[in-house]
């Protein structure tokens, strides 16, 4: 018998790490080469890992929501007959004391298999001051979150306390009465990076128009009257999206994005939209590639194919990347108004809320409209408030006389 030790491979280009976010094997299992061993989220997409080889687990790396360097041990199995010594770089990079890594990629015990850490696991070690031994960043993860550096059982080398070591502590901790925990793994953890990056990078602000869609909703009803059968069934979102991508083409300052760090501000032509779509797994956004060259019928084709894609996790590396700005919509739930987060580096991003019945006094008569409030939230480091209210009645204009919109 062997020892096999499958290495985070690496899955793609600029990617050094990637978060496990789903076991498909636990320790005994028999797989064979080609079985899904477990699902790794980058931040570009999730890949299935597949077992490169016949054996039985022996050795799970991490548990579920714990974070991988490429090259890191994976996972053992236990192969017949003699196998390549592949152990000499199977341990990740583990920050030393001084440094200020955010986070800990060193492999570790899988312990919701049942797997005890090793006994002869580092005792927390001290440096002449007498403080345990931690980098800057864990230092400080555990000050804010109020938690012990002593009481953390270190795994890390020279018995540093890791990241991995602060999560164990604090679900360690008593819950309280009527309490559940939801350790945050995978899209949500990543969602929830992201808005606090842009909240605590981007300053916001968002203005509302109200928008008649009386003419628009008649001429959308017309369209599906007359389609043939095998066609689409229209709804009102490829009209917003040709609406916007025309719009767009005379403010191309909200079809940018602000890489700060640099200091500049890219422009583009292509409307490449991001389409925030709810799956179960959480908020995936599509992008809808070169909005502005396609017809209504194809903007439709479109929009069912990536939702689609997000629902079933099907999507490519490239379907999710590449947005310009992203239109954000709820359909029927869309509420009154929105106040939607940008998705950083982007410097907009578009809601539309849902379409309502208004009572309306026009020429001495009442009468009922179809209106909605659309909403845009914009980054103000590099948008005014001035331009965003015009460009908002340049919208509101081909919105509410949608013919116009099939004359550009």
């Amino acid at each position: 018998m062997g020892r096999y030790i499958y290495k985070m491979p690496d899955i793609g280009e600029g990617v050094v790490e990637a978060e496990i976010t789903a076991w498909h094997v636990k320790l005994g299992d028999k797989v064979s080469e080609e079985d899904p061993v477990a699902d790794a989220m980058t931040d570009k997409a999730t890949i299935e890992l597949t077992s490169p080889v016949d054996g039985v687990v022996s050795f799970l790396g991490c548990e579920e929501g714990d974070i991988l360097a490429v090259g890191s041990a994976l996972a053992h199995f236990e192969v017949e007959g003699d196998v390549d010594d592949n152990e000499d770089d199977a341990d990740a990079h583990i920050p030393s004391a001084n440094e200020d890594a955010e986070v800990d990629t060193a492999p570790r015990i899988d312990n919701s298999q049942g797997q005890k850490p090793p006994s002869a696991a580092p005792k927390p070690s001290f440096n002449p001051e007498g403080k345990v031994l931690a980098s800057p960043a864990v230092r400080r993860r555990a000050r804010e979150a109020g938690l012990s550096l002593s009481e953390a059982q270190p795994t890390g080398a020279s018995g540093q306390v890791t990241h991995i070591d602060l999560d164990r502590l604090e679900m360690a901790l008593e819950p309280e009465t009527g309490e559940t925990r939801i350790k945050v793994i995978g899209l949500r953890r990543v969602i929830a990076e992201r808005m606090q990056a842009s909240k605590r990078h981007i300053p916001h602000f968002t203005y509302v128009e109200e928008i008649d869609m009386t003419a628009l909703e008649a001429l959308r009803a017309r369209a599906n009257d007359k389609s043939s059968e095998d066609k689409l069934k229209l709804t009102v979102l490829p009209f917003i999206i040709r609406a916007l991508a025309l719009t767009l083409r005379d403010w191309p300052q909200f079809n940018a994005r602000y890489l700060d760090e640099r200091g500049f501000v890219s422009q583009f032509q292509a409307l490449n939209l991001g389409l925030a779509a709810m799956t179960d797994k959480g908020l995936i956004v599509p992008v809808l590639k070169d909005a502005g060259a396609q017809s209504i019928w194809q903007l439709a084709a479109e929009i069912k194919r990536l939702s689609e894609g997000a629902r079933n996790n099907t999507l490519t590396t490239e379907e999710l990347t590449g947005a310009t700005t992203t239109l954000t919509s709820l359909g029927p739930l869309g509420g009154i108004v929105t106040t939607p987060v940008i998705n950083r580096p982007e410097v907009a991003i578009f809601g539309p809320n849902k379409i309502r019945d208004k009572l309306e006094l026009r020429d001495g008569d009442i009468t009922v409209r179809k209106v909605m409030n659309f909403s845009v939230s914009c980054d103000h480091r590099v948008i005014d408030g001035y331009d965003a209210a015009a460009m908002m009645q340049d919208l509101k204009a081909l919105l509410e006389d949608p013919q116009l919109m099939f004359l550009m």
